[in-house]
């Protein structure tokens, strides 16, 4: 199956997303120090918080990428750009909180069940994912939303640079949106 245009667009859309990661990732460093908070406890609970979020989304485009190998060529800049996220968002996190590498197949604490792939049609957590590439694209694009909605949200009681990582992440994911929307 083939999502309508794609190859015609592959070329675009992957420079794009290189682009739209360059422009928007460049104050991810997330190193987790610097944020000035007087409850450090408050901003790790937001960045473990926002992590699993961008780790739910980066489970969604293996998924999708396993129910549909067609389009994996197109979602890999977008995909690599939210393992970006996720490493950047659980830096400074205690170890036994913060998410194993962001890599396919990586394994850590608490992890293990995600290290392989999920099997074709369905996405973490035993939801299927939709059997038309392009329905799939979709709901990748519609988890992009609401995660960068909830990154947004965060801005508003996270302190500092968190909240300047929020930012960004928020950015590239609205990016994402756009992109994926186009390939949909």
């Amino acid at each position: 199956m083939r999502i309508k245009g794609l190859p015609a667009r592959r070329t675009v859309l992957a420079g794009a997303a290189l682009l739209a990661a360059t422009g928007t990732t460049a104050g991810c460093s997330g190193d987790g120090g610097g944020d000035g908070d007087p409850d450090p406890a408050r901003t790790e609970r937001l960045r473990r918080r926002a992590a699993d979020e961008s780790r739910l989304l980066l489970r969604r485009y293996d998924a999708t990428t396993a129910a549909h190998p067609g389009v994996a060529d197109a979602l890999a800049p977008l995909r690599a750009e939210v393992a970006q996220h996720v490493a950047a968002l659980a830096r400074g996190l205690p170890a036994d909180t913060r998410a194993a590498s962001p890599e396919r197949g990586a394994e850590g604490p608490g992890d293990r069940a995600d290290a392989a792939p999920p099997p074709p049609g369905k996405k973490r957590g035993g939801e299927p994912v939709a059997a038309e590439p392009a329905r799939a694209v979709a709901e990748l694009a519609a988890l992009e939303k609401r995660t960068a909605d909830a990154h947004t949200a965060a801005l508003a009681t996270a302190p500092g640079e968190l909240a300047g990582l929020l930012a960004s992440v928020a950015a590239a994911g609205a990016a994402h949106v756009y992109l994926l929307g186009a390939m949909a």
